[in-house]
């Protein structure tokens, strides 16, 4: 008995049959991420070095925006090849907008919680079995932020998803503050 299916199947991506996105845009895409690279190559030139070239602090920043610089030119330039071939997708052609909309929420998620870890900070020192934890502005605005990106990706039972928050949220706290002696964003 042979099985012919099996030698059928290939692999086509995450996003079999999607295409390519009209070159507009990927125009777009390319402007705003040119525009975000020079920032970050820029600001990271700007940080001192108070040692060797090797270990200043903008090193990675650098090499990480530029590399995003060069992969936004090889997209621009794919659109401009695309637009020349007369290829002309409509820009917002097939949009699922529930999709757009729950991206739209995770975006302004993240965006209010670092806006969060900003403008919330304090720290409360609290011992649990004589060892001193500091809790600080990250454990709440995670649990919460945490609690609404897996409740916008699934759509479980509200208290796992608030269970999870939770222990994932104080897991990495205690992890931090105690294994790698990292203080937390939300702490002065």
């Amino acid at each position: 008995m042979s099985d012919s299916a099996k030698d059928d199947v290939q692999f086509e991506g995450e996003e079999a049959g999607a295409g390519y996105a009209s070159p507009t845009l990927d125009l777009i895409a390319t402007a705003f991420l040119v525009a975000l690279s020079i920032a970050v190559m820029a600001g990271s030139v700007a940080l001192p070095v108070p040692g060797d070239l090797v270990t200043a602090p903008g090193l990675l920043p650098f090499l990480v925006a530029a590399s995003l610089f060069l992969m936004a030119l090889g997209l621009g330039a794919s659109a401009v090849a695309r637009r020349r071939a007369g290829i002309h997708a409509a820009a917002f052609a097939d949009r699922d907008i529930p999709t757009d909309l729950r991206s739209l929420a995770l975006a302004g998620a993240v965006a209010i919680y670092i806006a969060a870890l900003q403008l919330m900070a304090f720290q409360y020192d609290v011992v649990v079995g004589g060892a001193r934890y500091s809790i600080s502005a990250f454990e709440p605005a995670t649990i919460i932020t945490l609690a609404v990106i897996i409740h916008l990706s699934w759509r479980g039972p509200i208290w796992i998803t608030c269970l999870i928050s939770v222990v994932w949220t104080l897991a990495l706290s205690i992890i931090f503050q105690k294994v790698f002696n990292i203080p937390l964003p939300g702490t002065f």
